[in-house]
């Protein structure tokens, strides 16, 4: 995620630099074309990131949203975007979503190659928001890198039976299910028109809550994957969770970082895994002293690329609610992982059985590291090279020019390291609780505690997620048995975890606004542009 800031008083700038990660560069913000009378401004800025695509499927995009503060206020507030009157330069087009939060920015025509985008301009309503012609404000751009995954059937599970703790299936068969629209679902039972699962002997898995003879109802309004959404290209790096915790609250930062940060002096200065030195690779830190106690801590990361772990259900919610997004849903997850193609038995998510995995990384981790045995496709246990040990890499680092969709990891849509790194945590439909899920975006503001507070989302409880039930772990991590990464397994298909495991990222969608493509049905889909 890239961020630019800047300041205003009476909407005069004063820019102070800016943050790279994941490719995305938001560079020269600055205010102008402000209207009084109609209480908006537009805020300007240059947008670039690289190996960007437009093809017949899918596009990727640049999700942006805009925090502000008041230098009256401590809080980072989200703003409010026009509907309207927003200026993106020619080959592309943004669509700013009908609550305000952010727009999507993308090539308006076929094509693949690096993005230079000079004086995109969004307007900001900041009267909305509360904000007066005088006061003085510090402006914050944000960006995140997605993929536009088009509306279409897709298949639940891959018609196999080899997991031992089951995967999707048509009734009580060995078939996969297909999924052809976002109407009611009879999950169980024994008629093939129902989503049922089974396992290596034929049975359901103990842990979901419908089987042959116990049928549950999935609601119309549970986002199933057939309708078109926007996924994040990449699992949350700890450069992006890095610039999230920087736009909260003290208060809020306790909630979010597994380390104590109350006092001027932190002893376990590593606040996600909750240690003094580095363990499983996360190096997101904080000062030893001079913290104080009231106001924000300034956390900092020098890989800012690497994906991150130690994160809890509740923590990835808190990010997905603060930045617009939501949760994915598990039938989301295969959909992104295989698109409208015929499942392969035992697939991962780059579409075979065929996978090798990475032991020694190039060198230093700047953000242009990668990993020097050939053809890797799946992070390993352990590394040598760079800062070695057990943990996750790079967002993407399997992707190079010449690489195939095989070789790079990528699922179908584009979408990186769904199998393998790490966890994805994704909405359980084998829960009751995880079932009443409505796909409900965030609004761009946590609780005052700093816990998301979206209506049905998984692990809501006295109006504040704090536990994760309802939710599940999908597509495997850095550690797991090769049959723990593969699209359909469901090991932890309704798996209750509320702690900051090594093992755990976080990545969220958006259900898309902006109509659908035709998806043909591409059996070797070779996306080199990551």
């Amino acid at each position: 995620m890239k961020k630019g800031t800047l300041f205003f008083a009476l909407f005069a700038l004063l820019f102070t630099g800016n943050l790279f990660s994941n490719n995305i560069q938001i560079t020269n913000a600055v205010l102008t074309g402000q209207v009084p009378a109609s209480n908006y401004t537009l805020v300007q800025f240059d947008l670039s990131w690289e190996n960007s695509w437009r093809d017949a499927v899918n596009w990727d995009a640049a999700w942006i949203f805009i925090k502000f503060k008041a230098s009256y206020d401590s809080v980072w507030k989200h703003a409010t975007l026009s509907t309207t009157g927003h200026t993106i330069p020619t080959g592309y087009t943004g669509s700013t979503t009908t609550d305000g939060i952010g727009v999507f920015i993308y090539r308006n025509a076929n094509g693949s190659g690096n993005n230079t985008l000079t004086g995109v301009r969004l307007r900001w309503n900041y009267g909305v928001d509360g904000v007066n012609d005088g006061d003085l404000v510090s402006v914050k751009v944000f960006g995140i890198e997605m993929v536009y995954v088009p509306q279409g059937n897709f298949y639940a599970g891959d018609g196999t039976i080899s997991n031992v703790t089951g995967q999707f299936s048509q009734g009580n068969t060995t078939s996969p299910f297909l999924i052809t629209g976002e109407g009611a679902l009879t999950l169980g039972g024994t008629p093939t028109s129902n989503l049922g699962n089974r396992n290596a002997t034929g049975m359901i898995p103990t842990t979901d809550d419908f089987n042959n003879s116990t049928t549950q109802t999935l609601p119309a309004v549970f986002p199933k994957g057939y309708n078109d959404f926007y996924c994040m290209k990449y699992e949350i790096s700890q450069g992006h969770y890095t610039d999230f915790l920087n736009t909260l609250s003290r208060w809020q930062q306790g909630s979010r970082v597994a380390s104590d940060i109350s006092g001027d002096a932190v002893t376990n200065r590593l606040v996600m895994s909750n240690t003094p030195g580095y363990m499983y690779r996360n190096r997101i830190i904080c000062p030893s002293s001079g913290n104080g106690t009231t106001q924000p801590i300034v956390f900092s990361c020098d890989r800012p690329d690497r994906a991150c772990n130690y994160l809890s259900w509740q923590d990835g919610c808190a990010y997905m609610d603060w930045a617009g997004l939501r949760p994915m849903t598990e039938l989301e997850f295969e959909k992104i992982c295989r698109g409208p193609l015929t499942p392969v038995s035992d697939e991962f998510a780059w579409g075979n059985t065929v996978y090798v995995a990475a032991t020694t990384i190039s060198g230093t981790e700047n953000g242009t590291e990668y990993i020097i045995n050939a053809n890797v496709n799946v992070t390993y246990i352990t590394f040598s090279g760079g800062d070695a040990s057990q943990g996750p890499l790079r967002c993407g680092i399997f992707a190079r020019v010449s690489t195939s969709r095989i070789q790079s990891g990528a699922s179908y849509y584009g979408v990186m390291e769904m199998s393998g790194n790490l966890n994805e945590r994704s909405i359980a439909i084998g829960n009751s609780t995880g079932r009443q899920f409505d796909g409900l975006h965030g609004d761009g503001e946590l609780s005052v505690n700093g816990n998301g507070n979206v209506a049905n989302w998984p692990g809501l409880s006295g109006g504040e997620i704090t536990t994760s039930t309802g939710s599940n772990e999908r597509g495997g991590e850095f550690s797991s048995a090769v049959l723990r990464i593969r699209t359909s397994d469901r090991y932890h298909g309704t798996y209750v975890n509320n702690t900051r495991s090594m093992v755990n990222g976080f990545r969220g969608v958006r259900s898309s606004e902006v109509g659908t493509l035709n998806s043909p049905n591409r059996n070797n889909q070779n996306k080199n542009n990551f």
